[in-house]
């Protein structure tokens, strides 16, 4: 190794312990506190403390863990074996934060050496500017490793699920470059491939997506017979693990609802406003507390969620009118791989960031070559990148300091839901629920008066009401008969809606609220 390689790469050294050192010094609040949230499921389920669990894994789904045995749920075995390892090492929450972190710094280590491989046979890496190339890539993946979006992965515990599948997505995409260098290492690559397939597809299924658009984006450059060869292994992978799915957890498209939520049109009409909350997200560096996701899907849309939709769809046209293939299978998988989240938006379900730590990924590979094509521009492009890419990660650091401190506790975790999303009703609802089971008749009260009238997210409205009738608030229980009555549009859905209030009026003493239940079904014939 020449002595000014030798000097690059010690540079590039020092610049990812420096990263080290900023990240744990942003996160550290989080990655030092305590349980927050769904974290408590692990200190109360007598499964996380049975070591006959790192084998019965692959027999159960994720609800098993989460709420109690035979639930419906997701199949992650590869996610739930690290949980219940790490809680039989040491029942405390450091050692999950620990390994978060790891795995966290371990995608963004292997998502610079994507990056490096990908510029290494790009047309725009030249023998001259590979040491560039490393720069950029460098720039790219510290992005990623401090962007704030990703602190919900990695501090959160119960985020572990985004974390490993990026994990494994990262891999894989550095197995396929790889193979293009070294394409005569046979089966052993195939076999290689196919494992991470298995397990990243074990640890999230929409893992199965990202594969296909990072193997689709690698496709275009290589010889069809190689394409072949990877895009087999990679689906007998996924197939392993979907038979194991399908003998030991299978989906009957009810999670958390009573209907199949397939069958809901209003439901996949919310994939643009996924696609421009996501993007507006990350392009904001915004750091904020879990979010309700039935809210992010079906509350008013934000101006910067209008502008993220237009940055989302021109960098598609972009990417049309380039006729750049790779680019086009990493930009439209990053928006693909998001779309399953609507599948859960039917309950009450808090977080939204984890979701976008696949995406990210794609969407920074789709931008790539376009980062080094103006760094190729010459010494003042460099100079602006520079100065651009230090503010963005001075800014990242910051923003990632404030979402971790959300994570020091429950009680700081509490104060952060109320800080950052209190327009939001479902946080006043959960807010509400907490304090009736704990029987807390004032704090019940206090929530319920302070939430905002609808509109109202679906899975909040029936469960509201039924809180209201049991604090005494007629005012909030006819506010949810309202919110329940402008969700009956359809006439399935319209029966739905009709039946609810005849049960709700047969139920209801009080004269106000039943008065109001009477307007409501006069109002609502259900043609």
């Amino acid at each position: 190794m020449e002595r000014a390689e030798r000097q690059h790469w010690v540079r590039l050294g020092g610049f990812a312990l420096l990263l080290v050192l900023v990240s744990l010094a942003a996160t550290w609040v989080g990655l030092s506190g305590n349980w927050v949230g769904d974290d408590w499921h692990m200190v109360k389920n007598y499964l996380y403390a049975d070591w006959a669990e790192l084998g019965a894994v692959f027999k159960r789904n994720a609800a098993d863990y989460l709420f109690g045995e035979d639930k419906a749920g997701p199949y992650r075995p590869v996610t739930m074996l690290t949980l219940i390892a790490s809680h039989l090492l040491t029942p405390k929450p450091w050692l999950h934060h620990a390994l978060g972190w790891l795995l966290h710094a371990a995608t963004s280590l292997l998502f610079f050496f994507v990056l490096r491989t990908q510029a290494a046979a790009s047309s725009v890496a030249r023998d001259d500017s590979s040491r560039m190339t490393d720069i950029v890539a460098a720039g790219v993946a510290a992005l990623f490793f401090l962007h704030p979006v990703n602190v919900e992965s990695y501090v959160w515990i119960n985020g572990r699920s985004d974390l490993l599948a990026g994990f494994w997505l990262v891999a894989l995409a550095l197995l396929l470059n790889q193979m293009r260098r070294a394409p005569r290492r046979g089966k052993t690559s195939l076999l290689v491939l196919g494992l991470v397939a298995f397990l990243g597809a074990s640890s999230k299924l929409p893992f199965a997506i990202a594969a296909l658009s990072a193997w689709l984006a690698w496709s275009t450059r290589m010889p069809s017979l190689q394409v072949r060869r990877a895009g087999g292994a990679i689906g007998a992978g996924i197939a392993a693990h979907l038979v194991l799915r399908a003998v030991y957890a299978p989906f009957r498209g009810q999670l958390g609802v009573s209907e199949n939520v397939f069958t809901d049109p209003r439901l996949w009409s919310t994939l643009p406003r996924l696609a421009g909350k996501g993007t507006e997200a990350l392009l904001a560096f915004r750091a904020e507390a879990m979010q309700s996701l039935s809210w992010v899907l079906f509350g008013p849309w934000t101006t910067s969620e209008w502008l993220g939709l237009a940055v989302a769809m021109l960098f598609l046209a972009f990417l049309i009118y380039r006729r750049d293939l790779r680019g086009l299978a990493y930009w439209v998988g990053a928006l693909l791989t998001l779309a399953p989240v609507v599948i859960v938006s039917g309950t009450f379900w808090l977080g939204f960031d984890r979701y976008l730590y696949m995406p990210s990924i794609l969407g920074l590979l789709a931008l790539y070559p376009y980062i080094i094509r103006a760094a190729s521009l010459g010494s003042a492009a460099q100079l602006l990148l520079s100065v651009l890419g230090f503010g963005l990660l001075v800014y990242a650091a910051i923003q990632t300091h404030r979402a971790s401190e959300a994570y020091a506790s429950q009680e700081a975790y509490d104060l952060a839901l109320l800080r950052d999303h209190s327009d939001d009703p479902s946080i006043h609802y959960y807010f509400a629920k907490v304090a009736y089971r704990r029987s807390n008749g004032v704090g019940l009260r206090k929530h319920l008066s302070s939430m905002p009238s609808p509109p109202w997210p679906r899975p909040i409205v029936v469960p509201t009401y039924d809180l209201a009738v049991r604090a005494g608030d007629t005012v909030k229980a006819r506010e949810a008969i309202d919110a329940l009555v402008a969700t009956s549009s359809g006439r399935r859905r319209c029966a739905s809606v009709r039946a609810q209030l005849e049960t709700w009026a047969g139920k209801q003493p009080d004269p106000s609220i039943a008065e109001h239940l009477e307007e409501a079904l006069a109002a609502l014939p259900c043609e």
